[in-house]
Formats: C-alpha cells, structure tokens, sequence
C-alpha cells in the first residue's frame, strides 16, 4: 500500500522548504526596528552596560558628512573571543541574554531582544569591530555593510569572516589604553573590551543633532539621587558605576565645546520643589518633601495610593524623584543663584539659557535597572498626561516643561511593563496604566504643597454674599458721591452699570445652579440605566414566559387566567420600579422652576444615598442616612447636588483607608435656632490634612491625583450665593474622618 502523508489532493508530490530572507532584510530591520541614529548609538551603549563596562567612549571623527566620517564606541567591558563572537554577537535575536538576565558583575542587563547591534548598521556603510576577553587573544571583524543591499543576494551568501591574533588595540599600551587613560580617573578595566568603527556615515551630523544626542546621554543613565533617606523599593545601587564620555576630533572649533564627560548641567541640581520616595507592590508609598522658598523639609511618611478593593496594581515596586521648577522670572532667578551663588544677578540671556535647558530636558524619564527607557522624558513626550491636567486645573496642575522626574522600576520586579518590539516605549496594558495613575498620585502630593506654599491663606474679613459679592460696586458709588456730591451725571452712571452688573450676576447664579446639576445628573443617569436595564430584562422575561405559558394547550380556561393575572402583577412591581427610577430624574428636568415646593429633608438624604449606593457598594463603603424628619421649602435638585458631591466625595476618601478599618459615611440634617437648614455629611476616612485645610474650596484645589478641584468650590458656591449661606469643613463630627456642614439660609 503506497502512502499518500506526502502527497497533495491532485496526488502530485508534495515538497518541503524554508524561509530564506533576502540580505537587504539586515538593513531594513536596523531601519525600522530602530527609530534614529541617536537610538542607534544608545542601543550600543546599552551592549556595553551589558558587557559590564565602566567607562563608554564615543569618538566622532571628522568630517562628519554623508559618506565620510567615523563614529567610534569604545568600551572596557569583557569583552568576547571567537567563540562568543560567533555564537552570540552574530546570531541576531539570540536569546542569550534572556536566559542570562544578570551580566557576571550582578547587572540586569537591558537587551533581551538581541537586535541592539542593528544599530551599527543603521549608522555607517563599514564597521570593524576589534575586542578582547581578559587574558585572550584579540578578535577583529570587518562587516562591509552595502554588501547586504545586493538585490539578488540572500541573507546566508553574504559571508563575513574574522581574525584572531596577538592582542594589539587592547595591549598593556594599545589604542584602548590611549583612549582610556586620558579620562578622569583609573578605576577602568585594562587590556579588555570592545571598540566597534563604524566609518563612512549614513547621514551628516549637525550641531543639533550632536546637541540631542548628548543630551539624550545626559539623561541615559539614573541620575544621582538627591539622598531622601527613603528607602528603595528596586534593591538597585544609588547609581550604576559607568560613565559616558563624547569625543570629537577634526571636527572644527565650533563644535569642541560639546566634548567631555556626560553629566546634567549644574543648574538642575537646585529645584525648587521635590519629592522622592517608594511605591511597594500594594500602592502604598513612602514620600519625602522638600521645598526652597519658604525652605521646608518633610516625611510625609506611609501614604496608601490605591485602592486595594478592587485589584491589586499591575505596577510596582519602584521608586521615584520629582523636581519641580517655577518657570516665573523671581523663582528662576533664585534657582540660578542657588546653583552658582558668585553670580548675584542672572542677565536676561542667563534666564533664556535656563528656560531653553528646561524645555530640552523637561519630562519624566523611566529607568530600568538603572538604565533609561526611550521615549518616556523625551522633549514632547508628555506620557502622564500632565499639559491636559494642567489644563483643567491651571492654578494647582503643573505642567510638563516644569518637571524633571525620574521613575525608577526593576524588570523582575515589573514584569507587567514589557518593552514594545522597537525597543521604544512600554506595551500598553494593565501595568502601564497602573503605573501612570501611581506617578500622578504621587506628584499630587507635591502639587498639593506647592500651592500651599504659592497661596499662604491670608486673613481676610468674613465674606457675606459669596463669590458675587466682588461684583457689587454698592461702596465706590458712595465713595464717589461724597467726593463729588454735585456730579449727577457721574452718580448716575455708577448706578446704572452697578444695576447692570447685579442683573448679571443673577443670570450668573442661575447658570451656575443649573450647570452645578450636571454633575449630579451624570451620576444619576449612570444608576438609572443600570437598574433600568434589570427592569427591562425583567419585563420580557415576564413576556416571553407568560406567552410561552398561555400557548400551552393542556391548560385550561381557569390556569391560563392565573398565568395572566401572575404576569400582570409581575410586571406592576417593575412598573413600579422603573417609574421610581424616573422620579429621582425629575427634579432636574428642563422645566421652568416654579416656586420651591415643600420637600422632606430626609426622602431627599435618601435618595443621594439611592443614587450612589452602587459606587459606595463597589468601594465597601458603607452609607447611613441619620437626619431627622424635616419639612422644607427648596429646590429639591440643588438639594441633591450639594448633597450628591459631598457624599461622593466622602465616598472617594473613605475608601482610601486600608483594610479592616471601618468604611462609613453618614449624612443627616439639623434645623437651627434662625430658622436655617443645615445638611451634615460626615465620613470615617483619613481627614483633611493640615497643609490644606486653607484651600481646598479654593477653585481648581483637588487632594485627588487627576481631580480638576471644581467640586467643593461650585457647590460653596451655591450655598453661599443662592442661599446666603456657607459650606464649611468642621473640626468635629460623627465620624473621625472629614465632616463637612452645608448651611441654608435664604428661601429656606
């Protein structure tokens, strides 16, 4: 019996082969995989912190043109022999480093993918690459890159070969030792390492470009802490020990002042606020504070930054550094005579200077094992989203040219934050987005302190009227009727525009009562489409059963009618159910509002308990109505927004306590001896710090890490110009946490 396994339907032999890539695929996959030249050199870097360097030499020879030139990567790591050279180095994607994720000094190597040296060949048309392993012979390979743009030539016909012999560039007194030995200090590895010769340049490189590229090197490797004294949450050392030096020779005088060693400039060192500290696995984090003008320096101590209820983050431990400068001409003009206290008076040109560094370096860099990770920090590179908070909040949000940050992560320690395909960027996901939501609520403990420190509360008369009252020209008028008692013209002028300005802040009121709604009416709407989907599922279930049930034909008259009334009763209670659902939603209808009708305080307190009760249930927290029965005259819907934020507010807070500590927030009402209504929300969580007690009615003031600070300020707002009252935060309450009271006075 003959077998068919290798035969196709048409019973023709079927054959065998392999995917045989063209040798222009080298090149094309240094092009696409690596983004710029600037990468390229970074990703030869990273070879080296890899081959345990402690000092990368990177040589631009000139001239630097298209064509002509060299690039040099000097480094005095452990180098390879033939051997490695073979199995390692010319095996592209080898997983060698993956299955040996520590170099043999204990470092966490940054290439796993084994592309990094793709890099050489998106450089330059030729390299030589020269290396030598501690007490080896030396080996030299000469890779003509053009030969891999042949049209008609396949990956495997393009040979490349390679020569061991006596140790000549890395000799006790070779070349290496020359380029070495002319660097500050002598804590380098002698007669080992790699050196690749990339010559005739794939491009020309300008004095921006070389401007970018040693700023990039600038921010390459994990700057030195400024010594918070908090601990680490990667296990990393302080800062790796290796060095980066530029090099440039015979490329004119223009260009020399960009050579030397790799270091941030000395005006960054003296930020005007920082903070630093961990965040362990659980979202919990350690913080320290510190702040030039006035000079403050703080623990914060333990902070809980997530909510465990739901999930545990995807990110973490890592630890973090923020510095934060104030971009205004006073506080640079401090920061610059900080960092060089000879110069008394910054010019002009010194401050244009500072902007333009900060705009270069600005952002928040992510280091890996000590190793920066591209494009996170890079100029444009607003990965936390910081220009549209600011945005939203411009008097508490900072923006992203203020910020130097550095976030500090370990790859076995985040194994949720992968490195996208092009070795730029991390892949989205869970981790990433935990990661983004841990940074800002960390930076929102700074943003909190440095509008304290920008806004110190000021004592200020009792404010009667609200927000509005600046608008009422009542006191000028008089003031210019004194002055110039005989003036009528003047007088009525004043009058006039005084009575236009106090028709416009009624109509102001008025919008800001029904835009204040809106909020409310979101959250509303969210609970009515939940429960009235259950509903409506309901009632075709009801449907769909009931007819299944009356077409049955071994039923009689009498069973078929009881099937109907069950039905029909069935669908009452939901009826009934969807139609209160559609209650809590009139009171914000678009109707004209008549005269307030009588409301009773607690139906009220009950239904923004009703309304929120899914959110509450969602974070454990526990919400009691506690008011007595009263019987008032007020906009039922302004009610349930002063009611509705307060709550939900107490909701967000509350939910920050750690587990096993009670979660509650309790809502209740009093009537005073005036005849006014006072609402009581009060709530079991952390309480309103110290430092912001002073502004968190202030607009734009938010303690939540993306909040925009509107809440709290619209519905004082409310209370205070609608109803002559006062939204106040109280020392004192029904519970531990914050209490906040909220005093109706006018058409009460």
């Amino acid at each position: 019996m003959t077998s068919t396994a290798n035969q196709d339907h048409d019973g023709e032999p079927a054959g065998r082969g392999a995917l045989r890539p063209r040798a222009r695929l080298l090149r094309t996959l240094g092009s696409d995989l690596i983004s710029s030249d600037k990468v390229a050199l970074i990703e030869l870097v990273k070879n080296s912190y890899d081959a345990d360097a402690s000092v990368v030499l990177i040589r631009f020879r000139g001239p630097l043109k298209a064509g002509e030139g060299s690039i040099e990567v000097w480094d005095d790591g452990h180098g390879m022999d033939a051997a490695t050279l073979q199995t390692s180095w010319l095996d592209i994607a080898t997983d060698t480093k993956r299955r040996k994720p520590h170099s043999d000094s204990g470092r966490r190597v940054l290439g796993e993918k084994g592309i990094g040296r793709l890099a050489a060949a998106r450089l330059g048309e030729e390299m030589l690459l020269t290396t030598r392993k501690q007490n080896a012979a030396e080996v030299k390979l000469l890779i003509d890159w053009t030969d891999f743009d042949r049209e008609d030539a396949y990956l495997d016909e393009i040979e490349v070969a390679w020569e061991v012999g006596e140790p000549d560039v890395f000799s006790a007194e070779g070349a290496a030792y020359a380029a070495f030995s002319e660097l500050d200090g002598d804590g380098w590895h002698q007669e080992r390492g790699t050196v690749l010769q990339i010559d005739r340049l794939s491009r020309e490189w300008t004095r921006n470009d070389l401007l970018e590229l040693r700023t990039a090197l600038t921010r390459l490797i994990r700057p030195r802490p400024q010594g918070s004294g908090v601990g680490s949450a990667t296990s990393e050392s302080t800062e790796p020990d290796f060095q980066i030096v530029l090099e440039l020779a015979e490329v004119g005088d223009s260009l020399e002042d960009l050579a030397g060693a790799i270091e941030p400039p000395a005006d960054l060192r003296t930020p005007h606020y920082r903070l630093s500290g961990s965040i362990d696995a659980n979202g919990s984090a350690t913080l320290h504070y510190e702040q030039q003008d006035p000079p403050e320096t703080q623990d914060i101590g333990v902070m809980q930054l997530w909510d465990l209820e739901s999930r545990p983050p995807q990110a973490g431990p890592f630890d973090f550094e923020i510095s934060v400068w104030d971009r205004d001409k006073t506080a640079l003009q401090r920061s610059l005579q900080a960092a060089n206290p000879e110069n008394t008076a910054p010019s002009a040109s010194d401050l244009k200077g500072f902007r333009d560094t900060m705009d270069e370096v600005a952002g928040v860099s992510i280091y890996r094992d000590g190793f920066r990770v591209l494009p996170f920090g890079e100029s444009g590179d607003d990965w936390l989203g910081l220009d549209l908070r600011r945005v939203q909040s411009p008097t508490l949000r900072l923006s992203n040219n203020q910020i130097i940050g550095h976030v500090f992560i370990g790859a076995d320690t985040n194994e949720s934050l992968k490195d996208q395909s092009n070795r730029e960027g991390i892949l989205a996901g869970a981790g990433y987005a935990d990661l983004q939501y841990l940074v800002r609520a960390a930076l929102n403990q700074l943003e909190r302190r440095r509008y304290g420190a920008r806004h110190p509360k000021k004592e200020q008369p009792e404010r009667k009227g609200g927000l509005f009252e600046r608008f009422d020209l009542g006191e000028i008028s008089a003031a210019l009727k004194q002055s110039y008692p005989g003036d009528k013209r003047l007088h009525g002028l004043i009058d006039e525009k005084n009575r236009d300005i106090q028709e416009g802040v009624t109509q102001v009121q008025n919008v800001l009562s029904r835009y204040s709604r809106l909020a409310t009416l979101g959250a509303l709407i969210d609970r009515v489409l939940h429960d009235g989907r259950t509903v409506v599922t309901r009632l075709k279930n009801i449907a769909r059963f009931g007819t299944r049930d009356l077409n049955k034909t071994s039923l009689n008259d009498s069973e078929k009618v009881g099937i109907a009334l069950g039905s029909m009763t069935d669908t009452a209670e939901q009826a009934e159910l969807l139609s209160s659902l559609f209650k809590q939603i009139e009171p914000f209808g678009g109707r004209k509002r008549g005269r307030p009708k009588q409301v009773s305080v607690s139906e009220v307190i009950d239904r923004a308990i009703s309304i929120l009760q899914q959110e509450a249930d969602d974070r454990s927290v526990q919400l009691v109505g506690d008011g007595a029965d009263i019987t008032v005259k007020l906009d039922e819907a302004e009610l349930l927004t002063v009611l509705v934020n307060l709550i939900q507010n107490a909701i967000y807070w509350t939910a920050t306590q750690p587990q096993g500590i009670e979660r509650k927030v309790v809502t209740g009402a009093r009537t005073n001896e005036d005849g006014s209504l006072t609402l009581v929300v009060s709530d079991s969580g952390p309480g309103v710090p110290s430092e912001s007690r002073d502004h968190i009615f202030d607009p734009y003031f938010s303690s939540k890490p993306d909040g925009v600070g509107l809440g709290l300020s619209i519905v004082g707002n409310l209370v205070e110009d609608i109803y002559a009252g006062e939204l106040t935060l109280v020392d004192e309450g029904a519970l531990d946490g914050a209490t906040f009271e909220a005093t109706f006075r006018r058409r009460v």
